[in-house]
């Protein structure tokens, strides 16, 4: 028995770190979930990024909102309905006060109560610029194009902010850093709760294998084991 106990006990220790692990790896992968929130949201024209800021600052906003957030314990990041719905919600809340005005040549323009905002390309980047002249934000040009430079026609989910309500199309970095996973254009259409099990079953298929209960329930059955064992041969 004692024997049993300490080989038994050893196996959980060398065990435990790769269960810790593998619970992590639960996680989506952040470009996969960056990719799949664009597609579904994204209705708008399809440009190569550079002659047309709004595909690239509505990117921007997707990408450093994953970059703030992306692991932490705000979210559930194994679930793709989820975090698509808290990002819609985060977006909406965003723009509430952005006035949005395209004059279809390229000047997109942002009207707040407070401030006006511009968006100029320069030196392969695109800068937004205030009332005052100061850039307060840079990011890089992202292309909606497909690789055949056609659009997509898709019907899926748009948000209401005043955009074109075009058809929605693919995404990519045009002389950037930021990448987007390719065949953005599975699952057209799906609401939220599709897109939650769609999500999980396509990547590890998280919680359904979490090993850590089962190992604390062998780790609990291994002490009281150990106890009654330590007990009954102090009585001997």
């Amino acid at each position: 028995m004692k024997k049993f106990i300490i080989t038994l006990s050893a196996f959980i220790i060398t065990a435990l770190p790769f269960s810790v692990t593998a619970y992590a790896a639960e996680n989506l992968d952040r470009d996969y979930i960056e990719a799949e929130i664009w597609d579904d949201m994204w209705n708008g024209k399809g440009d190569d990024g550079l002659d047309f800021p709004e595909a690239s600052y509505k990117h921007h906003l997707l990408d450093k909102w994953l970059d703030e957030n992306y692991g932490s314990d705000e979210y559930d990041w194994s679930e793709l309905g989820e975090l698509k719905y808290e990002y819609k919600d985060y977006y909406r809340d965003y723009i509430e006060d952005f006035d949005f005005e395209d004059d279809d040549n390229g000047n997109w323009t942002i009207e707040t109560p407070e401030h006006s905002y511009r968006f100029e390309l320069y030196q392969g980047a695109w800068n937004m610029i205030d009332e005052n002249g100061d850039t307060v934000d840079t990011f890089p040009p992202f292309s909606t194009l497909e690789d055949d430079d056609e659009a997509e026609t898709a019907g899926g989910h748009t948000i209401d902010d005043k955009g074109n309500g075009s058809p929605r199309v693919v995404g990519k970095v045009t002389n950037g850093t930021e990448t987007v996973s390719e065949g953005l254009a599975s699952g057209e259409g799906n609401d939220t709760a599709d897109t939650a099990s769609n999500g999980s079953e396509s990547h590890t298929g998280a919680s359904e294998s979490n090993p850590l209960p089962i190992i604390a329930g062998v780790v609990a059955v291994v002490g009281v084991g150990a106890a009654g064992f330590y007990i009954t041969r102090k009585k001997k």
